[in-house]
Parts: C-alpha cells; structure tokens; sequence
C-alpha cells in the first residue's frame, strides 16, 4: 500500500517519484534560462500542476543557478563574476556528494543493513526503474540492481571528477585575466557556493511556500489519485492528509493553501469539472 492507501505501483518508488521531478526541475531551468528543452523520458506523464511547482522554484531555491546564466543580449561577453558563481556553485557540489551524502548515510544506518533490509529498501526505492537510461548511458545492457548501484556510483564519482577539471581549467583561466576581471571571479564565488545549498546543506531561498510545493511534489502520485477519485477529493481534503503525513500544521489559514493551489492550477476536481469549484 502506498501513502494513499491504493495499490503500489512503480510510480509509488522513490525513483517513480523522484525522476520524473528532477526531469521537471531541468525543463523549468532551461525555459527560464532560455536553452531550449530536451528529450524527456520519466516527466512525459508528470502532471502539468507539478510543471508548474518547477517554474515557481526558478524563482526560490534555482534562483541562483538562473542568475548565473548568460544573458542573449551579451552571449560572448566573460562575465567574471557569474564564472566565480559558477566555480562556487561546483565546489559546494562537489562537497555535497564527496563528503555530506556519505556522512548522511552513515548517519541513517543505511551502510549496515542486513540483507532482509537490503531486499525491501531495493524495493522501496525502484532501481529497476532507471535501466533504460543505465544502458543507453553505459552502452551496454544493465541488468539487475547491482549493475544499477556500480553505475550510479561511477557516473557521480565521473561527475565530481569533471566539476574538478573544469574547476581548473576556470582558474587557470581567470588568473591570465586583469586584476578587476580577478576580483569580480573571487567575488562571485561565494554567491555561488550558497545559491543552492547552503553551508548546512538546506536548499537556499527556501520557504514555508516552498516547503509546501517540494511536499506536494513528492506526494504528486498519491495526488493524481485523489483527482481522479470517486467521488472527487477537495483541496481542504488534501490538506488535511498532508497535515496528517507532516505530523504538523502546515498553514495557519487554509485560505494560503488554497490560494497557492490556484497558483500552479492545483483542481482535485474531476476533469471537465468547471474552475470554480470551491475550495472546501
């Protein structure tokens, strides 16, 4: 059973959840950066709402990531500054999977589960779920989870290695620079080491708003239903059950839940149904 109560299926994983919101994430990024968008394979059936949580967090926790882009109207321009963001920002990831992600998982107990827990974790999580893109990205059949696990390990070990080369090759080129071009990259650099994590390792710009619409992502299965339920599930419904999962009260008027589901099209109603059904 999942979280809703209905029958388990691969979307209900943490991969089914997780992929097609990360696909979303970098659709919203290159429509706010202008790159034009890519081939999707998990967020072809994301929910249009959940598109929109990934454009409104552009405007929070991306935001730095979208500042550090360059902008058509100067597309040749070295902007030293934004190079120092962009330096910034990889050294802070490349921290993030080096040394917090481990560290986190010592912590959580997971590098000493017994081979019964292994089984219902795998379960849990959905490995299965990314051996299209493995073998397309290996170039050879992936074919069961440890295959899966040996490859995600090398493609993050491949990518921190690269952040560190291209690290490199930015220094070594902004110190032939001039002396102000220097200043503007060493001044750059600390925007970017907080424009997405923060020291602590906590989303930067993240907010009570924000929190509600990472929730509402990560639930966005379980929600899908309650659209489509017999008879149709409320917003006041939703909120509720989310109040329930959290453990604690997430708005202090429903009134800004609402509101905020008005933003991103949020309608439990069942297709067809008019616009302005109530709230409650």
């Amino acid at each position: 059973m999942n979280s809703y109560g209905t029958t388990v299926g691969p979307q209900h994983t943490l991969v089914g959840r997780i992929a097609p919101m990360c696909e979303a994430f970098r659709l919203a990024l290159h429509h706010a950066t202008n790159i034009p968008p890519f081939p999707t394979r998990y967020a072809k059936d994301f929910p249009q709402w959940a598109h929109k949580i990934g454009d409104e967090l552009t405007k929070t926790i991306f935001k730095g990531i979208v500042r550090m882009a360059p902008k058509d109207s100067q597309p040749n321009e070295t902007n030293a500054n934004k190079v120092g963001q962009m330096y910034g920002l990889m050294i802070r990831m490349v921290i993030y999977f080096w040394k917090e992600v481990p560290a986190q998982i010592e912590r959580d107990g997971l590098n000493k589960l017994t081979p019964e827990q292994n089984q219902r974790l795998e379960k849990v999580i959905g490995l299965e779920l990314l051996v299209p893109e493995a073998s397309e990205l290996a170039g050879r059949p992936v074919t069961n989870q440890e295959e899966i696990k040996k490859f995600i390990r090398r493609r993050i070990l491949k990518f921190l290695f690269q952040q560190v080369r291209l690290g490199l090759r930015m220094i070594n080129f902004i110190l032939h620079r001039q002396a102000g071009e220097v200043f503007q990259f060493l001044s750059g650099m600390p925007k970017g080491f907080k424009g997405f994590l923060n020291t602590d390792g906590k989303f930067a710009g993240k907010g009570k708003r924000t929190e509600i619409f990472l929730l509402l992502l990560m639930f966005w299965p379980e929600i899908e239903e309650m659209r489509q339920s017999q008879p149709p599930k409320t917003r006041k419904f939703l909120l509720e059950w989310l109040e329930k999962i959290e453990g604690k009260q997430l708005v202090v008027d429903p009134k800004v839940f609402y509101e905020l589901c008005d933003d991103i099209d949020l309608d439990l109603a069942p297709p067809g149904h008019p616009a302005s059904v109530s709230s409650d």
